[in-house]
């Protein structure tokens, strides 16, 4: 681990004691769980912010709710999509 300093706001370093004393760990670890949870929901939305992503949890979502598409599709592509 590589230490390192930081300037708090009092209020900042109170609600920290205060999940620290919760939690039964050090304010050192409490800042260092944070920061991971952090970093980690920033990744997965990174991961999820394009659109082949968000189609294909759509897709995903729908399986699961036993929806389907035509079997057909890929040899009848321009049937389905101009009629």
């Amino acid at each position: 681990m590589i230490r390192t300093q930081i300037y708090l706001p009092a209020e900042q370093m109170k609600l920290l004691k205060q999940i620290a004393w919760k939690e039964d760990i050090t304010v050192s670890e409490a800042i260092r769980r944070l920061i991971n949870e952090r970093l980690l929901e920033k990744k997965r939305r990174g991961k999820k912010n394009n659109a082949g992503a968000w189609l294909f949890s759509l897709a995903k979502k729908a399986e699961k709710l036993g929806f389907s598409g035509p079997k057909d599709l890929a040899l009848n592509m321009d049937k389905y999509l101009y009629g």
